[in-house]
């Protein structure tokens, strides 16, 4: 019994190949059951999720909407943050800065893939400083129209700025941005000259939009739908390859520009290296929020497609999307900024 205890007390020497092994198996146990029973308790205090644009647009209301039924699910608050400017970057920065708990999401467009590829000095790494979660879902941009511009087509808008050069101003979020980068396409592939007004987020566009200040702009469907459908703007066309469910008599911009296509999406990321157990139990409510019957239809009202998928699709859609950017941001010309 004395040596059985002894052997017990007996110190592992590092020096044994064997033990060495034991001693690693028993660490990464440890380790494990400790994540394991960390995701088992998480979360114990309110989440915080970081939106990198301004509050109101279509972006910051979809995260509410998520982030309501993820409280409820979570049995903590889910907090929305709005950290805008920077075409994404401060928000973005603070999200991959903050500590690797799950405590802190941030919420992923198009632009988080974008920027690398038109900010020079650019402030953290896309695919190494995230990890992917979760994805909501995707929808198109719309092209609209003050109701003062006589254009009601595409092929009208067109001539009509071509007849004008210069004199046509838009509402941009900037040119890091998928409203500023899809202006910025449609603008080059159809050759017509308009004057870019920028603005640090969607809201107040929209506003100079419905004012006349401006006479058209490209936007998420879900920041311009209500208004469409009161006729306080006048759609000319979707950026989806196919027509949009919510304005199934809008044609698609494609049907007179062949090959513009831009779609956007709404997503949500954590620090690189949140335990891979709090990755996938927030991937799994918020997976399963998306996929109820009632959110499908809060989101298809709203103009977006939900669409789950898992860390692993999510982080492949990422790279893709990254590729895809660089490619178009280099055929086009457009210089970092």
């Amino acid at each position: 019994m004395d040596t059985h205890r002894t052997a017990l007390h007996t110190p592992i020497s590092m020096t044994n190949p064997s033990r060495k092994s034991v001693a690693a198996a028993l660490l990464a146990a440890g380790l494990s059951f400790h994540l394991c029973a960390q995701a088992q308790d998480y979360p114990t205090k309110p989440i915080k999720v970081i939106v990198p644009y301004a509050p109101g647009g279509g972006a910051d209301l979809l995260t509410r909407l998520v982030g309501q039924q993820l409280g409820e699910r979570l049995k903590q608050p889910v907090i929305v943050e709005n950290q805008g400017g920077g075409s994404n970057t401060i928000g973005m920065r603070t999200v991959a800065a903050s500590p690797k708990d799950g405590y802190t999401l941030g919420l992923a467009t198009p632009v988080f893939v974008m920027t690398p590829s038109l900010i020079k000095n650019h402030p953290y790494d896309t695919l190494k400083d995230f990890t992917p979660v979760a994805m909501i879902g995707s929808t198109p941009l719309v092209l609209v129209v003050h109701p003062s511009v006589p254009a009601k087509s595409t092929k009208e808008f067109i001539a009509l700025a071509k007849s004008k050069p210069g004199t046509l101003n838009f509402a941009s979020l900037g040119q890091a941005t998928t409203q500023g980068l899809a202006a910025s396409m449609f603008n080059f592939m159809t050759g017509i000259d308009a004057v870019q007004i920028p603005y640090k987020g969607s809201a107040p566009g929209t506003t100079d939009l419905l004012a006349g200040n401006v006479q058209f702009m490209f936007n998420a469907l879900p920041s311009m739908l209500p208004h469409i459908q009161a006729g306080k703007m006048r759609a000319l066309g979707v950026s989806s390859a196919k027509r949009s469910p919510s304005l199934p008599d809008v044609p698609t911009l494609k049907e007179t520009v062949p090959g513009y296509e831009v779609t956007t999406w709404y997503s949500f990321v954590a620090p690189a290296g949140t335990p891979r157990a709090v990755v996938d139990k927030l991937n799994h409510e918020i997976s399963a929020i998306v996929e109820t019957p009632e959110m499908k239809e809060k989101l298809r009202v709203q103009g977006v497609e939900a669409d789950a998928m898992s860390p692993g699709e999510l982080g492949r859609l990422f790279r893709t999307e990254s590729a895809k950017w660089a490619k178009v941001i280099k055929d086009a010309r457009i210089q970092p900024e």
